[in-house]
């Protein structure tokens, strides 16, 4: 059986996974190797927050809280290139509904809000308009 933290990790990975943009955009991994495309693509990252103790008994649930980023990718100086990257963004924020329930290996996460579509910027490491989407989860295990 995975460790709280994987399971965590695959429950949300499965769920971007199911994620489904027209025209399909290639995902860049945490740790896992990627070719940028010339075009738009995902970029995901996990940001696992303090896990927190609750309860007197130590064997008793934790509280597990974090945020998964994905953003969207997008070339520069693209006519109307904010405008289809925070549409990217915010289709990618519907597919994570407040109190959506993800399971992996018995583990569950929830989504504990909408998740939020910040204003975007250039990231001069990729040379592409980044928007990111910040969804928030939580679970106790």
């Amino acid at each position: 059986m995975p460790a709280i933290e994987t399971s965590i990790w695959l429950a949300l990975r499965g769920r971007v996974e199911t994620l489904a943009l027209n025209p399909a955009h290639p995902v860049a991994w945490p740790n896992e190797a990627f070719t940028a495309p010339a075009g738009a693509y995902l970029r995901v990252t996990h940001l696992p927050n303090r896990t927190e103790r609750l309860f007197l008994k130590g064997t008793d649930p934790h509280w597990y809280r974090g945020i998964l980023q994905i953003s969207a990718m997008y070339p520069l100086a693209v006519l109307n290139g904010e405008t289809v990257a925070r549409e990217i963004a915010g289709q990618a924020a519907a597919h994570f509904p407040a109190g959506l329930s993800l399971t992996y290996a018995g583990v569950r996460v929830d989504i504990t809000a909408r998740p939020t579509v910040a204003q975007g910027f250039r990231d001069d490491a990729s040379a592409r308009w980044m928007t990111p989407v910040s969804v928030p989860y939580e679970c106790f295990a």
